[in-house]
């Protein structure tokens, strides 16, 4: 079994090839993912507004909100929200945030606390913000564990989990699954922290540059939780550490910000097998493929073109010159994604806003030929046919679309005022 093995800034790193075969075969991360910011009464406002905030502003990410049953819930005794869902019909999350405030009613809820274990049984993720771990708590979750909650509930939390360790002065935990903030704002700071890990830190940072929120420093958190996969990669004392089939596969932003780190230690060569194994698991993933461009190019090796590139071409209108580079690149390197499909969908949109709706159409249908299983896709390009007259072709990209997403309730209106 070929192997390599090279030691830099106390890095130890060890047969990408030989480590992914001995994982799930085949497996892939999802690309996408569900949020849900569960609300109740008395739940304190930016606890759920500020992760919600982080979500909903990061590409890949789809955030709702829930209560136990649906009802309108006072947040703070003057905003009146009304959820989206109840716990019964709102969609498997993949992600659940619990905000602080009055949690002891929902902490002692059945309902709330086996939805919460269920969703934790099937692989997910659960975040407390604030006093929220106290729902976390009475679930179980938090048992053996570093955690931490607001400052003003760290002894209570600690007294209800005497075997776990309550943190001051730290602005979250994570324990993998387990992500525990400190109060009030630290929930942005832990949303951030799982983009990072999630999406990467790229994208973490362009989300807090949007949000203004100049505030975050990563290094105030505590991650427990280390990756087995990524930790074989580092090893430091020349052990082979076992990696079998029930080894999490690493996040998309994982992998991005391991490589990130080779980057950084001039670790090209090793960089560049981890990103080729990293494209099988996410073969959408443009991130993943454009740090493989960089390496390729720092390394003298044969390259296509990288996303930048690409979209100053699209923003300049040299649509017709942009699909043959994207056409000659699928030759020469097959199933490459050059470009992000939300990062082409946005230019689209702004084609659209100047009302040049026959090249939106162009960039729509370049983004179908790149990601011609994603609903969005089709769903834009049946409003760009729409907003050109043209109602026979926008009814047939938005049958498509709700064909790949039967849950595409904006595709399904808009066939209804069609037919």
């Amino acid at each position: 079994m070929k192997s390599f093995i090279k030691k830099s800034a106390g890095y130890l790193l060890v047969s990408v090839v030989s480590v992914m075969y001995a994982l799930t075969a085949g497996a892939q991360q999802k690309t996408n993912f569900k949020v849900a910011i569960f609300i109740y009464q008395g739940v304190e406002l930016l606890d759920f507004a500020g992760p919600g905030e982080v979500f909903a502003s990061t590409p890949g990410f789809r955030v709702y909100t829930v209560s136990a049953d649906g009802k309108d819930v006072l947040s703070q005794r003057f905003v009146t929200v009304k959820p989206e869902y109840s716990i019964d019909n709102a969609p498997a999350p993949d992600i659940i945030v619990f905000p602080g405030g009055s949690a002891a009613p929902s902490g002692n809820d059945p309902k709330v606390i086996n939805w919460i274990n269920k969703t934790i049984a099937e692989g997910n993720v659960a975040m407390s913000v604030c006093t929220g771990a106290h729902i976390l708590a009475k679930a179980g979750l938090l048992e053996n564990l570093n955690v931490t909650t607001f400052h003003g509930y760290i002894s209570g939390l600690q007294e209800i989990l005497p075997h776990s360790k309550v943190l001051t002065n730290t602005r979250f935990v994570d324990n993998g699954n387990i992500i525990t903030t400190a109060g009030v704002s630290a929930g942005i700071d832990g949303a951030l922290h799982l983009v990072s890990r999630i999406k990467g830190l790229d994208a973490a940072k362009a989300t807090a540059f949007y949000m203004e929120y100049d505030k975050w420093k990563p290094e105030e958190g505590r991650a427990d939780y280390k990756n087995p996969y990524l930790e074989q990669l580092k090893l430091q004392d020349g052990n082979t550490v076992s990696v079998n089939s029930n080894t999490p596969i690493p996040y998309e932003g994982e992998l991005k910000n391991l490589s990130a780190e080779l980057w950084d230690k001039g670790m090209y060569k090793e960089q560049q097998q981890l990103l080729e194994k990293a494209i099988q698991w996410y073969p959408d993933a443009a991130s993943l493929y454009n740090d493989l461009t960089r390496v390729y190019v720092k390394l003298g090796k044969p390259a296509p073109a990288d996303e930048e590139t690409f979209m100053q071409m699209i923003n300049a209108g040299k649509i017709d010159e942009a699909v043959a580079m994207y056409d000659k690149a699928g030759k020469d390197f097959p199933d490459w994604k050059i470009f992000a499909e939300e990062t082409l969908n946005i230019a689209g949109y702004q084609f659209m806003q100047k009302e040049d709706y026959n090249t939106a159409i162009k960039i729509f249908l370049l983004n179908a030929k790149a990601y011609p299983k994603s609903f969005n896709v089709f769903d834009s390009l049946g409003e760009s046919y729409l907003k050109a007259g043209n109602k026979k072709e926008a009814l047939a990209n938005y049958q498509k679309s709700l064909e790949l997403n039967p849950d595409n309730t904006n595709a399904g209106e808009a066939i209804k005022n069609l037919l």
